[in-house]
């Protein structure tokens, strides 16, 4: 694993299955290169120097799953527009919990992250945990000076997973906080939801559900934005044959939000998708439509892709064409493909999308990621990485182009220590600021003890 980012510390310790373990990481990293910030107009030289530290606890058992995770950084400077100056750097805090019986369940989440913005080393800190980029909300201002916190709170339990009748219930609150930012267009936000629903099998190869769900959403905005949703979906899935299954939900949604300066914004309507998959010999097609209503009117899109299965890797694509409220018609798509060829590792992922964001508009994104890892051996590897992401223009943003170019070269020392070093090319790109540009090189070396008690 190639220390890309602050976030990374040294390749995991595998342990034998069995009892509670402990992950200790420690590692230090120094980085040197021109406008390290992004900023515009560009910066000049610049040193960073970062001292990695985190620490794990993983427990798994038959019936409950316990994991802790906490990295945080160390950090020194040397910048033009700051001067020298030591301060705590990117942090993380994630806890997991969960129990399961044969039937019911109950699942705990609890996370805490806190990033410098001037120092958002990669695109690839976006990456959720299937290892896919998804953009945060506020991807397009993250520009300038300031910390960003978030905070999310997550508690799900079920019950009657084998009777006819069976229930859940789900409370997720986030909050979204910015400190000391320079840029206008950030503002701290919160979130409550809470959801509901009851399953029923109505045959061995047919259940409906019926869900609950409400929203509270405030914005720190000039507009003191104040957005409440609500919505009941009822739900049917059939398992046709072994090799086919269908699906369709069909609701109601409801948004109210209420601005101290624009105008207060009513929408309702008929909400539902449909689903059809088909399994293969070597894969599946599939077929989903849906039709969303957000602030910014609605948003219909419908897909049909291919998954089969490859050699050492996996591969899936799909096609489709998403139709906004303001009846612009857009393709959409997407592309995933990984493989292994012996110590070789190659990735491709793409994907362009229509979303409704949380600032009432449309916004059209674009995700290329690329990769490819050559095996030198049993203790080295090079890495070699392109990604670039385009979010077009729109009533409330510009648009906005982030690429990254990364070359790692990665050696793993008989002590278990990782060496990572290489290059980074960083362009940020916006319509009315400008363009930046950050050449850099790096230095890190850090590792990994486990062990348990």
């Amino acid at each position: 694993m190639a220390l890309s980012s602050n976030r990374a510390i040294a390749q995991s310790v595998e342990l034998d299955p069995g009892g509670t373990q402990y992950e200790l990481g420690i590692g230090q990293r120094v980085e040197s290169g021109r406008n390290l910030g992004l900023d515009v107009p560009e910066e000049g030289q610049g040193t960073i120097l970062s001292t990695l530290l985190s620490f794990g606890i993983s427990s798994e058992t038959p019936i409950q799953s316990f994991s802790l995770d906490a990295v945080t950084a160390l950090r020194w400077s040397d910048l033009p527009d700051r001067g020298s100056e030591f301060d705590i750097g990117d942090s993380i805090f994630d806890l997991d919990y969960g129990r399961e019986s044969a039937n019911s369940g109950l699942n705990l989440g609890l996370d805490f992250s806190s990033y410098d913005i001037g120092f958002l080393r990669s695109l690839r800190d976006f990456v959720d945990e299937d290892g896919v980029i998804d953009l945060p909300s506020d991807f397009d201002d993250l520009t300038g000076d300031g910390t960003r916190r978030e905070y999310a709170l997550s508690f799900q339990m079920d019950f009657g997973r084998q009777d006819l009748v069976s229930y859940f219930f789900r409370f997720d609150t986030s909050n979204l906080d910015y400190i000391d930012q320079t840029n206008p267009d950030l503002f701290d936000e919160s979130n409550v939801s809470a959801n509901a629903g009851i399953g029923f099998l109505l045959s061995p190869s047919t259940t409906a559900s019926l869900d609950f769900f409400a929203e509270q959403y405030d914005q720190d905005d000039p507009d003191e934005t104040d957005r409440r949703t609500w919505e009941v979906v009822f739900g049917l899935s059939q398992e046709i044959d072994e090799a086919n299954r269908f699906g369709v939900t069909l609701g109601y949604t409801d948004i109210d939000e209420r601005n101290e300066i624009s105008d207060d914004i009513l929408v309702s309507g008929i909400i539902g998708s449909i689903n059809a998959e088909r399994d293969l010999p070597n894969g599946n097609v599939f077929f989903t439509a849906e039709s969303e209503v957000g602030t910014a009117g609605r948003l219909n899109r419908a897909r049909v892709g291919r998954s089969r299965d490859v050699a050492n890797g996996s591969f899936s694509a799909s096609l489709g064409v998403a139709v906004a409220g303001d009846g612009k018609t857009e393709p959409i798509g997407s592309l995933s493909y990984m493989q292994e060829f012996g110590e070789d590792e190659v990735r491709v992922y793409f994907d362009r999308n229509v979303v409704n964001t949380a600032d009432d508009v449309f916004r059209d994104e674009y995700i290329l990621d690329v990769g490819y890892i050559f095996g030198l051996g049993p203790s080295s590897r090079l890495g070699l990485g392109a990604t670039h992401i385009l979010t077009d223009d729109t009533a409330v943003d510009p648009r906005t182009q982030r690429t990254d170019l990364n070359a790692v070269y990665s050696y793993e020392l008989e002590s278990q220590w990782i060496i990572n070093t290489g290059i980074n090319y960083r362009v940020r790109d916006e319509d009315g600021l400008g363009r930046a540009e950050s050449p850099l090189a790096f230095f890190a070396i850090g590792r990994n003890f486990a062990w348990r008690p």
